[in-house]
């Protein structure tokens, strides 16, 4: 299996983050939830996330909402929200072919 650097973290395998609470704010470190803090994904994953991502940059500059997207691809929020993280396929959800004949483009640059 090939490992490509992590497209999410970069190869870091850490992120930071800024909680809020009761007792104000602070930053912490956390582990890259894609990568799982190795770093490496295979090129298959690698794809998968760079496919979701496009997917969820086509959405917003279409202006919709996850709810809205999900609801004109007949999917859950929640599994959309899994593709577009890439952690799932589109294709493992529905039937991409049929949504470009009826005009949703479900990938940016597909037009």
């Amino acid at each position: 299996m090939v490992k490509v650097v992590c497209p999410s973290c970069g190869g870091a395998k850490t992120g930071y983050r800024i909680a809020c609470g009761d007792r104000g704010c602070r930053t912490g470190e956390i582990t890259c939830d894609f990568c799982k803090g190795e770093g490496q994904v295979s090129s298959e994953a690698s794809e998968r996330w760079q496919r979701g991502d496009a997917l969820r940059k086509a959405r917003v500059e279409r202006g919709l909402t996850l709810s809205e997207q999900a609801a004109i691809l007949g999917v859950a929020p929640k599994a959309l929200n899994d593709v577009e993280f890439g952690r799932r396929r589109l294709e493992e959800l529905v039937d991409v072919g049929a949504l470009r004949c009826k005009g949703i483009v479900p990938v940016a640059g597909e037009k």
